[in-house]
C-alpha cells in the first residue's frame, strides 16, 4: 500500500507526542528540551553525550515468582486495570520488510486487515520502554518494537511488532487476560552514576527475527525518565482517552470514523471478519518531557528519530472490552 496522506501520520504524532499536553497549564520549548511539570512549569537543560556506559549501573528487575496474579487493581469500575510508573517512546524511521515465500523465519507483520500506511516503503515505528511501579502484577518492565504506522477502518494507528516483559508473571497476564502475545526477556535500565551525563539509548536491541528464546535487552540513560525529583509528589492531570486492540499489540487514535466491514461473524468458530478485540485506555500523568536522545540507525532500531517522549508518574488504565475494530 502506497502513502495514504500527510494527515494520517501527523495525527498519530499529535497523539502520541504532543496531545497529552494539552491538559497542562504552561509549556515552554528551549532550544535542548522542554518539561512541564504540574501544576507549575519546570525548565531544563539536557545535553547529550555520547553514553559512558563504563559508569553505569545496571538495574536487573528481579523476577517476581512469589507474586501472586491480582488481576484488577484499578479503582474506578469502568477501568478495573491500572498501571502506573514512567515510559519513554523514541519514533524511528523504519523499512518495511519484503517478504517471500521461502524466508524462514517470517518477519512480524500486522493481519491482513490492518493496512501500513508508507512512504516509498518506508513507515513509522520506534521503541517504547516502561518502568512499572505498580501493576496487577508488581513492578516489572516493558519493552515495545513498534513496527509501522497502520490503518484500518479510516483510524490510524501504531503496531507493535514485539513486546517483551521482564517477568513470567507479566507475560502470563498479558496473554491470559488481554490475549496479549508478550515474551519473557532478560530487560534491564542502566542508570548512571551520580555526576555523570548520559542520554537515553538503546544498548541491545533485541532480534525480531528470534523467537523461543529469552532475548537480552538494555536501555541506558533510564535516570532521564525519572523528570519528578525523589520526594517531590506528582499531580496527575491528563485522562486521555487512547484505543487499543491488544491482540496485535496496537495503539490507536480514538475515532473510528468509517462504519463496520460487511463481512463479519464467524463460520465454523473462524472469525470471518477479522474483527479485532478492542479497548478503550485512559491516560494520565504528573510530568512530561521531550529530550534529545541521538542513536545511530541499526537493522534492529530503523533510523532513529533523534527526540524522544518522556512521561513520569504516568497512570496508564484500561477498560474491559467494549467493541471491535
Amino acid at each position: 500500500m502506497g502513502f495514504k496522506s500527510a494527515s494520517p501520520m501527523i495525527t498519530l504524532l499529535v497523539l502520541l507526542l504532543i496531545d497529552s499536553t494539552h491538559a497542562f497549564t504552561k509549556v515552554a520549548l528551549p532550544v535542548d528540551s522542554w518539561q512541564v511539570n504540574s501544576p507549575s512549569l519546570s525548565l531544563s537543560q539536557i545535553p547529550v553525550q555520547t553514553p559512558l556506559t563504563s559508569s553505569l549501573r545496571r538495574v536487573t528487575c528481579k523476577h517476581a515468582s512469589t507474586l501472586s496474579i491480582e488481576k484488577e487493581n484499578g479503582t474506578d469500575p469502568k477501568y478495573p486495570w491500572s498501571f502506573t510508573g514512567r515510559l519513554w517512546f523514541r519514533p524511528s524511521l523504519v523499512r518495511i520488510p519484503s517478504v517471500s515465500p521461502s524466508s524462514d523465519p517470517q518477519p512480524p507483520s500486522p493481519p491482513q486487515s490492518v493496512s501500513r500506511i508508507n512512504l516509498f516503503g518506508w513507515t513509522l515505528g520506534g521503541t517504547v520502554a516502561l518502568e512499572y511501579d505498580e501493576s496487577p502484577v508488581g513492578p516489572y518492565r516493558e519493552y515495545v518494537t513498534m513496527g509501522a504506522l497502520v490503518t484500518k477502518r479510516g483510524s490510524v494507528g501504531q503496531w507493535g511488532s514485539r513486546l517483551y516483559v521482564s517477568t513470567k508473571e507479566a507475560a502470563d497476564v498479558c496473554r491470559d487476560t488481554w490475549n496479549v502475545p508478550a515474551e519473557l526477556a532478560d530487560i534491564e535500565f542502566a542508570v548512571a552514576e551520580e555526576g555523570t551525563v548520559s542520554s537515553l539509548n538503546v544498548e541491545t536491541a533485541p532480534d525480531s527475527m528470534i523467537e523461543d528464546s529469552v532475548q537480552k535487552i538494555a536501555v541506558g540513560g533510564w535516570e532521564n525518565t525519572k523528570v519528578l525529583g525523589r520526594n517531590e509528589e506528582g499531580n496527575r492531570l491528563g485522562g486521555l482517552p487512547v484505543f487499543w486492540t491488544p491482540s496485535i499489540k496496537a495503539l490507536w487514535a480514538p475515532f473510528i470514523p468509517l462504519p463496520p466491514d460487511g463481512d463479519r461473524g464467524e463460520v465454523n468458530g473462524v472469525n470471518k471478519g477479522n474483527d479485532l478485540p478492542l479497548h478503550r485506555l485512559r491516560l494520565s500523568a504528573s510530568a512530561i518531557r521531550l529530550t534529545l536522545c541521538g542513536q545511530n540507525p541499526s537493522d534492529k532500531l530503523g533510523i532513529p528519530i533523534g527526540i524522544g517522549l518522556v512521561v513520569d508518574d504516568v497512570l496508564i488504565e484500561i477498560a474491559r472490552q467494549d467493541g471491535i475494530l
